[in-house]
């Protein structure tokens, strides 16, 4: 859920960030409220560039000065950074910030053709609509894991952040937001999925073998349903657990 009640303000050390050079951010809660562990972390932060091309998942830690991490934007232009956390009390809370980089941004990549098999050294994640295709409202999707081309049982994975997999999607157009962590039944990931408007989604999911965390990126196209969720953040987030 989003909710006006819990915000976080961002900091960054440079105040003017720098394309590839480190950057430390500074989370704090608006309003002072402890934070409960979820997947083994007090906060998630998801950070993609506007167009999507760019993914990256880190995880502040509690300082003095609020919830602080080091990480280095790519490239100039606009950033979307997603903290996911739970306040003690309420369930699980997601806040949308902003940065700029200053500079000229790369020339925007457009994902209009559907990638559903994500690769990642040895190992591939195809995504499969239980339904045919992918519709807007509440679905199931199918994770078929593969290593070196022979389908495995994800159970066999190591645990990541206390799951077998994450997964992240986000809408092209207004940026809404899913994290969801799929159930792994008869050798396959089982991930219920609410995406709120039809349109165009990027997909990343994480997972670690081996002792090596492997992200698999996606290009998902979310046709019109039967059902119709209300737009916004907060529907999206049906799909979190």
């Amino acid at each position: 859920m989003e909710s006006s009640e819990y915000n976080m303000e961002l900091r960054s050390e440079p105040q003017n960030i720098v394309p590839e050079q480190e950057t430390t951010l500074t989370l704090t809660p608006q309003k002072p409220v402890k934070l409960e562990l979820s997947h083994e972390q007090k906060i998630h932060l998801i950070i993609v560039n506007e167009d999507l091309s760019y993914f990256n998942h880190i995880h502040p830690q509690e300082s003095i000065a609020g919830y602080t991490v080091k990480t280095t934007f790519p490239a100039s232009g606009k950033f979307y950074l997603f903290a996911d956390y739970k306040p003690e009390g309420p369930g699980q809370v997601v806040s949308k910030l902003e940065v700029n980089v200053p500079g000229t941004a790369p020339f925007p990549a457009n994902y209009t053709e559907e990638k559903l098999i994500g690769n990642s050294g040895a190992y591939s994640i195809s995504l499969v609509a239980e339904q045919g295709k992918f519709t807007n409202g509440h679905m199931m999707i199918d994770g078929v894991l593969e290593k070196d081309g022979k389908e495995i049982d994800p159970a066999t994975l190591d645990d990541f952040l206390g799951a077998k997999a994450h997964v992240v999607l986000i809408s092209t157009e207004d940026k809404a937001y899913i994290h969801a962590h799929p159930e792994v039944e008869n050798g396959r990931y089982k991930l219920h999925a609410s995406f709120p408007n039809p349109g165009i989604y990027r997909g990343w999911i994480q997972f670690q073998a081996e002792g090596k965390v492997h992200t698999t990126d996606y290009v998902i196209n979310v046709v019109p349903g039967q059902q119709h969720i209300g737009g916004g953040h907060a529907d999206a987030l049906k799909a979190h657990h």
